[in-house]
């Protein structure tokens, strides 16, 4: 019999206190076979027997992943470690593992890359504060020399630790903060109180680190993802309750877990309002609905959303791990799910369809997936498999902690590049060598810019191409389609090189004073834009100085259609889109010259 302790409070952020007493587990357990989507493909990348920490004990299973620019998988494990698992000879298996730096066992739940290169992760010292670390490897060995405390003190001694973390299009680091209680009220000596930062979505300035509140309310918000166009931010949640597997099980109250779209100030809940808000409750006053629920204890621990050459017609879908299987419920649970999302402008985000693309093997609830990573050059799909119960019968001496590779079917005998390096140079710079890094690259594979051949020849290892673009490419502005093309005729996903035009043309750049938006007529001015509204009958004007004829009006970087203009003022049509979510969005006039003006700013509200 498996005795499990707070399992579900504390779901994976105290896993030494949630854990462990086995005397015995049921003997006729047995590994369900994994069942892959029609279309994808699936093979197992890391394991103890090719990861050899992963093998040293229950909790050095890997809990949180992030790809660098060249395409390496980053790994944390429980245990804190952090690993570089390296596929040196690109047939989907590791073949070399290297120990990039460690943290302090028992928390380092969130992995993520900042632009220049430096590793940011959640730290917890068991029991005690949480902190946000910075791992920077300055000399190139692949080793993190320096490792800072960016943020301490994060109130993470009780029930729910720091989780996940992600960059935001706003440059700020986000992260979940989670419940110091299971549902708001101390339960045992000395567990600490809900405090102002519980149950929260936090960000900061990583060069300037002053914690701001970002959304309250998410008793325990695991898995966090930025949408890759709108820049909304979309986290799981998982709610309050035990999960009962033996003996007279209590009736069950819990109440679904989520997945929520997180806002500026959104309140989510917890722990006056759990679950769905109803008008006929004071304490939900102002709480945000769930976006998805998922039945209670299946515990989502991760999001991502589905980009790169492979995602094809499921670009931008939401991928989401469901980590606990409960086979007592028609053996739901412990699979990779797909959310196809849709805008509404009156009920935001709502999920139109929800479909497995892995069903996993679990053979017990606490053995399942909680990460997920997209590999930036080839687009396929990273899940980590954690497995800390020491398990009986016939499991006994098995620790699946597993990393799986899913990609499209037949994907792998096709070659693919990421963004080339320069990604852009000014008009008339010459000849010049471009470096793409790539996956499933073959001897003797050319280099095809804008359908014709260039010279290439291989970079630093098999996974590196160097073309050499001639002077008559970059002799103008223009915009330049690369590929590869393996021997046999199979050529990979587009990238874009870009000459652009000189950046100091002539002439003056225009400039801008003011800026509103109004409804129908310039006296109806709406202050604020609220998020969601009705672009239909909104307008934007600037008014400034030096505006050409062909001038452009931008929001956020897209140009909107021109109503009227004039070398004073410009009104433009805002839309659906451009106010579907909050933020604080730039306003610029590009004149014909490719001048650009001062920022302004356009602020939308939730």
């Amino acid at each position: 019999m498996l005795i499990v302790k707070r399992a579900r409070r504390t779901g994976l952020t105290a896993i030494t206190a949630l854990i462990l007493t086995s005397i015995g587990g049921p003997a006729a357990a047995q590994l369900r076979p994994p069942v892959v989507a029609p279309g994808f493909e699936m093979n197992l990348f890391a394991s103890p027997a090719n990861v050899p920490e992963f093998a040293l004990g229950l909790t050095n299973g890997p809990v949180a992943l992030a790809f660098d620019r060249r395409g390496r998988l980053f790994v944390a494990t429980y245990s804190g470690k952090i690993l570089i698992l390296l596929d040196n000879d690109d047939d989907g298996v590791v073949d070399q593992v290297k120990r990039f730096g460690s943290l302090p066992p028992f928390g380092p739940l969130g992995l993520e890359f900042s632009q220049n290169g430096d590793l940011y992760a959640t730290s917890n010292i068991f029991g005690g504060a949480g902190r946000i670390m910075r791992l920077r490897d300055a000399d190139g060995d692949d080793v993190a020399e320096d490792t800072t405390i960016i943020v301490d003190n994060l109130p993470s001694g009780g029930d729910h630790q720091t989780g996940r973390l992600k960059f935001g299009p706003d440059g700020m680091l986000y992260f979940g903060q989670g419940s110091s209680t299971d549902d708001g009220e101390p339960e045992r000596p000395g567990q600490p109180p809900e405090g102002p930062l519980n149950a929260t979505i936090l960000r900061i300035d990583v060069d300037n680190p002053l914690v701001d509140i970002f959304a309250t309310g998410v008793r325990n918000p695991f898995g966090m993802a930025f949408h890759p166009e709108t820049g909304a931010l979309f986290a799981t949640d998982v709610q309050a309750g035990e999960l009962c597997q033996f003996g007279n099980c209590p009736e069950d109250t819990s109440v679904p877990d989520e997945v929520n779209w997180i806002i500026a100030g959104g309140n989510y809940g917890f722990p006056e309002c759990p679950g769905t808000p109803t008008l006929d409750d004071p304490g939900c006053a102002g709480v945000r609905p769930p976006m998805k629920q998922y039945l209670r204890h299946l515990t989502p621990t991760a999001l991502t959303f589905y980009t790169g050459p492979q995602a094809g017609e499921f670009t931008n879908q939401l991928l989401i791990t469901i980590y606990k299987n409960l086979p007592n419920i028609e053996n739901i649970g412990g699979d990779l799910r797909r959310l196809r999302l849709e805008f509404d402008p009156v009920n935001g985000y709502m999920v139109r369809q929800d479909e497995s693309v892995v069903l996993f093997d679990p053979i017990d609830p606490f053995d399942g997936p909680v990460e997920i990573a997209i590999e930036p050059i080839s687009g396929d799909i990273y899940v980590a498999r954690f497995d800390p119960v020491q398990h009986g019968g016939i499991h006994k001496d098995e620790h699946h902690h597993f990393i799986y590779r899913i990609h499209r079917e037949g994907s792998d005998l096709l070659p693919f590049i990421g963004p080339p390096a320069p990604s852009s140079v000014v008009e008339g710079s010459g000849p010049l060598t471009i470096r793409l890094m790539g996956r499933h690259l073959k001897p003797g594979a050319v280099v095809i810019a804008s359908g014709s051949p260039v010279p290439a020849r291989p970079g630093a290892d098999r996974f590196e191409l160097l073309a050499d673009l001639p002077a008559s490419m970059t002799s103008s502005a223009r915009m330049i389609e690369v590929q590869v093309e393996n021997p046999g005729g199979s050529r990979s996903n587009i990238q874009s090189f870009t000459v652009t035009a000189d950046p100091n043309p002539p002439g003056p750049p225009p400039q801008l004073n003011s800026l509103l938006v109004y409804k129908k007529k310039r006296s109806r001015v709406v202050s604020p834009v609220v998020a969601g509204s009705s672009a239909k009958k909104l307008r934007l004007l600037v008014m400034g100085a030096e505006f050409d004829a062909s001038a452009q009006l931008l929001v956020n970087g897209t140009a909107v259609e021109i109503v009227s203009s004039s070398s004073t003022e410009i009104v433009g049509r805002l839309t659906n889109q451009m106010l579907a979510n909050p933020g604080d969005f730039p306003v610029q006039v590009r004149n014909a010259t490719g001048r650009l003006s001062n920022i302004l700013r356009l602020m939308v509200v939730p």
